[in-house]
């Protein structure tokens, strides 16, 4: 079998194949036979027509198809192997033409984006959107919190303050007709919270006990047969003031309430659990930032084709959770007022972002000699093997070779690739101010060499 190969673009080949005549009549047998195994033909039992008249039941073209097909499952491996090529989906037919010696096959193979040198980043400064160090204000109202949820009630009698409950019989209505709702008979009402209709703590704060309020508000949402935003006369009788006492902050209410013993110790974790918050959000943040900065300067021609069938895998795992909450694309689209084509636009949109930003780490990690060991996947199969009855080894032996296993090796190599990203560059805050990440050091000089040499 002989063939050629063309450039089409950076990332796409066109490979034609002649397959002569001879192996493609024998093809095109093969295919009669499998046809006929699935067609009635008059005068013949089904499997047993001859091939002219599967030809003339299905059509010739549809034989000759079939045989192309066969012929190139067969032929491809050796293609890939004398090429090199490794393509990233299955190649399309793009073109058959009849010569003397049999017929031409044009197939068009995409091929994975790749970068040859990543985009500067050594020395780089990020900006980020930094958050206030974690102080003792923070600190006292996250404690603050948690002592709320062993607060208690306590009847005052003074006027009502942000903060206090008001026990309130309220009653509404509209146009002069009583409603059924919003209306309520010894409620216990949180100055603050939202209510069904706007203004009711601006109205209730500062009352006391005994204190009879009315006036007219538009309704946040619609009740009954009233809109969103129907103005409604309401009437607030309050019944009492009840202020909310939290428990003594000492280290007998720690020792009691808490897994620690003192003050000093639930606020020293307390610190170290927000700032430990902080560092995240930043270090996820400047993952986002830098990714995008570093991929908007990746300039790389993507096929066409590579970027369909990763939308459309996306897809289908968006249809999978779906399916898992009950409900269909049909149910998520008249909910969402979209069509199909602007929700497969996003999935489009976010393979396109996904593949470059894959390219640039790939490229990274080649940049930095970044290698991935046996030993790194065996960890990896770990978490897999403390779900399962198996074990790590018979995990290692089942997926040995497999896409599942380059996929596992190829998710570590760019994790380890952002990570050197991330310990390369300089994040600051928008003062210019240089922020400590705190990250990790790198991994040892046998897995990761040089990273940012």
């Amino acid at each position: 079998m002989s063939f050629t190969v063309s450039e089409v673009s950076d990332f796409e080949r066109r490979i034609t194949l002649l397959l002569d005549s001879r192996r493609l009549d024998a093809a095109e047998s093969r295919a009669a036979r499998r046809l006929a195994r699935d067609i009635h033909v008059n005068g013949f039992r089904r499997g047993k027509a001859p091939r002219r008249m599967v030809e003339r039941v299905v059509g010739r073209e549809r034989v000759r198809n079939d045989a192309i097909e066969d012929l190139l499952s067969d032929r491809l491996p050796g293609v890939w192997e004398g090429t090199g090529l490794a393509p990233a989906v299955s190649p399309v037919v793009d073109g058959i033409r009849e010569v003397a010696d049999g017929v031409e096959v044009d197939l068009l193979v995409s091929l994975w984006p790749t970068l040859a040198t990543p985009p500067v980043y050594e020395g780089r400064t990020v900006e980020l959107d930094a958050p206030e160090e974690i102080g003792d204000e923070a600190v006292g109202r996250y404690v603050d919190m948690y002592r709320e949820q062993f607060a208690e009630l306590e009847t005052v009698e003074r006027p009502c303050r942000a903060g206090d409950y008001v026990a309130i019989d309220l009653s509404s209505s509209h146009d002069g007709r009583p409603l059924e709702a919003p209306a309520a008979t010894g409620f216990l009402y949180e100055l603050g919270v939202e209510a069904a209709m706007e203004g009711l703590t601006e109205q209730l704060t500062g009352c006391e006990a005994g204190a009879v309020v009315e006036f007219e508000a538009p309704l946040r949402m619609a009740v009954g047969d009233l809109a969103e935003g129907t103005v409604i006369e309401v009437r607030v009788v309050v019944d009492e003031v009840r202020e909310k006492l939290l428990p003594d902050l000492d280290d007998e209410w720690v020792s009691d309430f808490t897994d620690f013993d003192t003050v000093s110790e639930l606020r020293e974790q307390v610190f170290k659990d927000l700032d430990g918050q902080r560092l995240e959000s930043l270090r996820s943040q400047l993952r986002g930032v830098l990714l995008s900065e570093l991929a908007e300067e990746v300039e790389l021609d993507i096929p066409q084709a590579v970027v369909d069938a990763s939308a459309m895998r996306m897809f289908e795992d968006f249809r999978g959770r779906l399916d898992e909450q009950k409900s269909s694309v049909e149910e998520y689209l008249e909910a969402t007022g979209q069509d199909i084509e602007a929700v497969f636009g996003q999935f489009l949109g976010r393979a396109t972002a996904q593949i470059q930003v894959g390219a640039l780490l790939d490229s990274v990690a080649e940049h930095t000699g970044i290698e991935v060991r046996d030993e790194d996947i065996l960890d990896a199969y770990q978490a897999v093997a403390s779900r399962t009855d198996q074990s790590v080894e018979s995990i290692a032996e089942e997926m040995a070779g497999s896409a599942l296993e380059n996929s596992v090796r190829g998710d570590i190599l760019r994790t380890r690739a952002l990570d050197t990203l991330m310990r390369a560059v300089v994040a600051t805050d928008g003062d210019g101010v240089v922020i400590d990440l705190r990250l990790d050091p790198p991994d040892a000089p046998e897995t990761v060499e040089d990273e940012t040499e």
